[in-house]
């Protein structure tokens, strides 16, 4: 059998920036036009912050809308263990949370490839932190799950549909309950690129009382969480990426 691409463990772009400690990053990136409205420039994190023994990972970015990182977790590891991912902030410079009711929508674009085989246990992911617009801590946690690799069952507390203006597509969501952590499923076939309405998922959770009525954004985190590559190298890359926030 051929090898598969994600055994190489060599990424496909020409890197300006690669670390491989646990919590190495690469930018800021101030001059990417492509993420908007934020209160700081973006930057990628190495971010293995449950590091077990035998994990390896390095991540190369030249800008938030082109990066990898290749992974090597062990075989069979179910916990995840990192979340290499790129950070928008909206409301941690300032000292307070963005109310959601300032922004007249919140959507975004995503291109991504996890190079999955079947030892493969990652998913892609958005993970939106929030709290009180009056306050300067977090306090909920929100993730956006769209492509998944041996990703575990979970049992859904509502269903709901989005999309059908700013580009995203109609489709159906399952919202999972992880104690104090949602988290938004997609359902159906996995999506490697695409456009979610962000906004719209924030909103109605406030509106089912999932969310406080006074909740504010503080920031918004794109990336893949990693548990297992089956202990061989795996290239987790990104291609495009957008946040187009309008208040």
């Amino acid at each position: 059998m051929a090898p598969h691409p994600s055994q190489s463990g060599a990424p496909s772009l020409s890197s300006a920036c690669t670390v491989s400690i646990a919590k190495g990053s690469c930018g800021p990136y101030s001059k990417y036009a492509s993420i908007t409205g934020t209160t700081s420039a973006t930057s990628i994190g190495n971010n293995v912050w449950n590091p077990i023994s035998g994990w390896k990972q390095t991540l190369y970015a030249v800008s938030p809308g082109d990066w990898s990182v290749t992974a090597n977790m062990p075989a069979g590891n179910t916990a995840v263990v990192s979340y290499p991912s790129l950070g928008a902030n909206y409301g941690q410079v300032s000292g307070n949370a963005e109310p959601l009711s300032d922004f007249s929508s919140v959507y975004s674009s995503f291109s991504e490839n996890m190079n999955a085989t079947s030892a493969t246990s990652a998913w892609a992911a958005y993970d939106i932190w929030l709290g009180p617009s009056s306050g300067s801590t977090w306090k909920n946690e929100v993730m956006i799950q769209h492509d998944f690799a041996n990703n575990g069952p979970c049992t859904a507390a509502a269903s709901a549909t989005f999309g059908g203006s700013g580009g995203v597509p109609v489709q159906k969501w399952n919202l999972c309950t992880f104690g104090s952590e949602l988290v938004w499923k997609l359902t159906g076939a996995n999506e490697q690129s695409g456009t979610v309405d962000i906004l719209a998922m924030l909103n109605w959770l406030v509106a089912h009382r999932y969310l406080a009525r006074d909740t504010g954004l503080f920031s918004i985190g794109y990336g893949w969480e990693i548990c297992s590559t089956g202990g061989q190298n795996e290239n987790f890359k990104i291609s495009s990426f957008s946040i187009t926030a309008k208040y």
